[in-house]
C-alpha cells in the first residue's frame, strides 16, 4: 500500500467547514448529531478524504470481495473482483448505456466498460471525485466510452429510459432519502433494465451495544441508519423494481473493516498528534464492526417493471 503524506491541516479544514452542522467528537473523530447527513455533507466528506479512500481500498472507494475472511489478496485486487461481481449481473452487451450512482474517483466505471464494452457515466456530489475520476479515466477510453458529472441521485437531470441499466456500489449507503433516489434511477432506466446494488443492511433493528457501534459507524461516514433487508426490498418495489437476487455476502466483505483499520492507523503516523489521533478514533470505530454480527452486506439485483396504469412514482 502506498503511502502518501497528508497536509497537516486537511482534518482541520474538514472540522471547519463542517462546523455550521453542529458535529461533534466521539473517540477523537467525526460524529454527526441527530440530523440527517445532506448532499452537501457527503459531497464535503469526500472532496476531504477521497484521496484518502484510494489509497486505503487500492484506487476505489468501496469493500473488496474475499473468498473467506482468511483469505489474503491485496486490496486492490478485492476491490477489482466486487467491480466484476457486479458487472456480470448487469448482463451488459457491447454499447449499452450504463449509469454508476456514486462513481467514486471512476476505477469501477473504467473496469466495466473495458470489460463488456459499454458506455458508462458516472456520477458524484463530489467535485473532487469527478475531477480525479475524468482525469485518470476520462480521457484514457474512446471518446464517450466513459465520462464522469457532478449531479445527485436524489435530484437527476437525466431523461426517462435513458440508460440500459445501472449501478450503485455502496452509494445508496449516504441516502437519507433512499426511496426518492431509487425512484430516479428508475425513471432513468428503460424498462427491464437492471439495477445491481452493492451496500450495507440489517438483519433486524439493533438495540443495545451492537446499535452504538453501528451508530458510530454510520455518522462516522457520514451515513443515516441503515435499512433492513425487507426494508430494502419494500423501496425497491416501490420505486418499480422487482428484486430478482439478494445475496448476503457479508462474509466475504469482513476483512475490509480490518483493512481499512489498519490503514487508518497507518495513516495517522503521517499526520501531527492531533490529527492523527483523530484517524486513530476513526480506526477504533471500524474494528469494532467485525465483531457486530447482524450487520450484512449485499448483492441485490433489481429490474425496472413497465409503470402500471395511472401509478404515480416520484420524479
Amino acid at each position: 500500500m502506498t503511502l502518501r503524506r497528508y497536509d497537516k491541516g486537511l482534518l482541520d479544514q474538514y472540522f471547519e467547514l463542517h462546523s455550521q452542522h453542529a458535529l461533534t467528537f466521539v473517540r477523537g473523530f467525526i460524529i454527526a448529531m441527530a440530523e440527517q447527513p445532506s448532499p452537501a455533507a457527503v459531497g464535503t466528506l469526500y472532496d476531504q478524504f477521497s484521496d484518502l479512500c484510494t489509497d486505503i481500498f487500492g484506487g476505489c472507494i468501496h469493500f473488496g470481495y474475499f473468498d473467506n475472511p482468511a483469505e489474503r489478496l491485496a486490496i486492490g485486487a478485492a476491490t477489482d473482483r466486487l467491480t466484476s461481481l457486479v458487472a456480470e449481473r448487469l448482463s451488459l452487451g457491447p454499447g449499452q448505456r450504463i449509469l454508476d450512482v456514486g462513481c467514486g474517483t471512476g476505477k469501477p466505471a473504467a473496469q466495466i466498460a473495458s470489460a463488456a464494452g459499454a458506455r458508462v457515466l458516472g456520477i458524484s456530489i463530489s467535485n473532487r471525485q469527478i475531477e480525479l475520476a475524468q482525469a485518470q479515466y476520462g480521457t484514457t477510453r474512446q471518446p464517450g466510452q466513459v465520462c464522469f458529472q457532478f449531479a445527485n441521485a436524489m435530484d437527476m437531470p437525466f431523461a426517462d429510459g435513458s440508460f440500459d441499466g445501472a449501478y450503485a456500489i455502496e452509494s445508496l449507503f449516504h441516502m437519507d432519502d433512499k426511496a426518492t433516489a431509487l425512484a430516479h434511477i428508475g425513471h432513468t432506466l428503460r424498462p427491464g433494465g437492471r439495477l445491481v446494488i452493492a451496500d450495507f443492511f440489517l438483519d433486524e433493528p439493533l438495540a443495545g451495544s451492537d446499535a452504538d457501534i453501528l451508530t458510530q459507524f454510520c455518522q462516522l461516514c457520514q451515513a443515516p441508519p441503515l435499512c433492513t433487508a425487507r426494508e430494502y426490498r419494500d423501496l425497491l418495489q416501490q420505486a418499480g423494481f422487482e428484486v430478482i437476487e439478494f445475496t448476503d455476502i457479508r462474509n466475504n466483505v469482513q476483512r475490509n473493516y480490518e483493512v481499512m483499520a489498519a490503514a487508518l492507523r497507518q495513516k495517522a503516523l503521517l499526520l501531527d498528534e492531533a490529527s492523527g489521533e483523530q484517524l486513530r478514533g476513526g480506526a477504533s470505530i471500524v474494528e469494532q464492526m467485525v465483531v457486530t454480527k447482524t450487520v450484512g452486506y449485499v448483492l441485490m439485483t433489481a429490474t425496472r417493471m413497465q409503470h402500471e396504469e395511472g401509478k404515480t412514482m416520484v420524479h
